[in-house]
């Protein structure tokens, strides 16, 4: 069964665009638009890794410490080329950044390399009830 990646960006041709990719280097897509719609699919589809837009919300902050605690990594994605950003991004628990425009080799390097380390890493299931409080 392929690996699922949660695709969490609110521009929806580039997360269509970038949908296609994962496809291609082998993986399962569940889209997100928001942060609300990635929590909601954390429990639902438990994913194997989730790919998020730079200003779709803080990743480290939205989907990692602030909700719950998973043990699923997360790669950003963005525009932006200054190295505080970036810096800050990895100290907080996302695992890689890629920068736009991204390549299939990229996406395919990334995602093989953090789903390999991280396939006998226990997923704890997310209680259903902290997705409700942060639901506005």
């Amino acid at each position: 069964m392929p690996k699922k990646i949660l695709l969490v960006d609110n521009n929806h041709e580039y997360r269509h665009a970038l949908a296609s990719i994962v496809r291609r280097v082998g993986y399962d897509v569940i889209h997100a638009e928001e942060i609300a719609d990635a929590t909601e699919r954390l429990v639902s589809d438990r994913p194997d890794l989730v790919m998020i837009a730079d200003g779709v919300g803080t990743a480290d902050g939205g989907l990692k410490s602030n909700q719950f605690s998973i043990n699923i990594p997360i790669v950003v994605y963005t525009a932006q080329q200054t190295t505080s950003g970036m810096d800050e991004a990895l100290s907080n628990g996302v695992v890689a950044i890629l920068t736009k425009p991204i390549s299939s080799a990229d996406v395919g390097d990334v995602l093989r390399k953090h789903l390999n380390t991280s396939r006998n890493r226990p997923r704890p299931l997310p209680s259903p009830c902290l997705v409700n409080e942060s639901t506005p």
